[in-house]
């Protein structure tokens, strides 16, 4: 099958190490593994080491450029204006995007003449859609968060009426829409996407990347029983409960906390840090090539979330955590009840519960046997039904059962 992969959103980057460039190179390498001819329009710089397929670059608006390239006095009234400034200037960039997304997908249609458009969805991303249903495209929709909900309540958005008049023309003219979880579906079916129009498709992991079995980073570990995170530290990862869970934990001189990842929660793991010298490890950021090494450096990992109004996410952390054979501590909530079998792969323990979450994480510092036997059963349960070679083959077979895909004969 022809496949052209659209990735619009300019936020989305190879050169990042988080879940979003995670999920679209992973994806991409599936599917072109399976056998499909995969065609990729995206912003991002891209290198031939980064994707297995052909890739289109979306030029970025000049508009835009000249937007970014324009500043504002540093006084701390000016630092407000810029704030404020960049808020409006992001959102326009999101609005005109589609203008360059638009031009350069249709000389791509023309040409390449793909069986399916599969498009992750982006912020005020409207022009895969309607350029798709214009020139007779079938379009999958795959989305991950409600977009629009996301910029009022995490980013004071700009314009924020016209991100939700373009994410219902998104869900309105596409074929067909993947939600990551359950929950997701349930929010779009009840905001009024038609029912039959929704299928969950979970996220997946590359399960020969992050494997048992490879190279781990024990550079100051040595003797030491990790508790691990992987994560972008962002509002909704539930820091606050890490820091009680460790601070408690930390009685133990025996165990250290290794962190992966940065963002703005940081400030409070590195208070905790000053708090307990030499106890805690944090790396930043890191090249997605190095994340399984630090991942199988973890003897518990650990994957907190707080008690949110809308839990609809598909955790990318934890599916690396199984594959990598670890045991899991986790936030009873949404899809994570799913993916962690409480007692067999892990422990599942109420959101926010210091108290349980350290009593869990002693149980496996305690009985380390069980431990392994956790982790040897969540690296059989990925490989077993959470691989990314089988969510391409689902969003593809759920593509060729809607009658999505074109006949050879019938290509734009």
């Amino acid at each position: 099958m022809k496949i052209c992969y659209l990735c619009g959103d300019r936020g989305i980057s190879l050169a990042k190490h988080n879940g979003a460039s995670a999920h679209f190179r992973s994806l991409v390498g599936a599917l072109a593994g399976l056998g499909h001819e995969v065609l990729v329009l995206t912003p991002s710089p891209v290198t031939e080491d980064d994707l297995p397929a052909r890739v289109v670059r979306i030029p970025t608006p000049e508009v835009l450029e000249a937007l970014l390239a324009d500043r504002v006095d540093h006084t701390p009234a000016g630092k407000a204006a810029e704030r404020e400034r960049m808020r409006v200037v992001q959102a326009l960039g999101h609005v005109w995007n589609n203008v360059l997304v638009e031009q350069t997908l249709q000389c791509v249609l023309d040409s390449f003449r793909p069986d399916l458009l599969c498009e992750i969805y982006s912020p005020f991303g409207v022009a895969g859609g309607i350029t798709a249903q214009r020139m007779g495209v079938p379009h999958l929709l795959n989305v991950h968060a409600p977009l629009a909900w996301e910029g009022a309540h995490y980013r004071r958005q700009a314009l924020q009426e016209a991100a939700e008049v373009l994410e219902w023309m998104a869900y309105s003219t596409a074929s067909c829409i993947v939600a990551n979880c359950r929950e997701l579906r349930d929010q779009l079916i009840s905001d009024g996407v038609p029912l039959d129009k929704v299928t969950v498709i979970p996220n997946g992991v590359d399960v020969d990347r992050f494997s048992p079995e490879g190279p781990a980073y024990r550079t100051g570990l040595e003797g030491k029983v990790v508790v691990g995170f992987v994560g972008s530290l962002k509002a909704w990862h539930d820091i606050e409960t890490l820091v009680e869970v460790f601070r408690e934990l930390a009685k133990d001189p025996r165990l250290h906390l290794l962190v992966v990842g940065e963002g703005p929660m940081a400030r409070m793991l590195h208070r905790l840090a000053d708090e307990l010298p030499g106890r805690i490890t944090m790396t930043g950021a890191v090249p997605f090539r190095d994340v399984p090494s630090y991942i199988r450096a973890m003897d518990i990992a650990v994957a907190p979330y707080p008690l949110l109004e809308r839990f609809y996410y598909s955790p990318l952390k934890v599916l690396e955590y199984m594959g990598a054979g670890r045991p899991i501590v986790a936030s009873r909530i949404g899809q994570l009840e799913d993916l962690v079998r409480h007692g067999e792969t892990g422990f599942l323990v109420p959101p926010g519960d210091v108290r349980a979450f350290v009593e869990a994480i002693r149980t496996l510092v305690c009985d380390r046997t069980l431990g392994e036997q956790m982790g040897a059963e969540a690296a059989r349960e990925a490989r077993r039904s959470h691989t990314w070679a089988r969510r391409a083959g689902e969003i593809v077979a759920l593509a060729q059962a809607h009658g999505m895909t074109r006949e050879p004969g019938n290509r734009v």
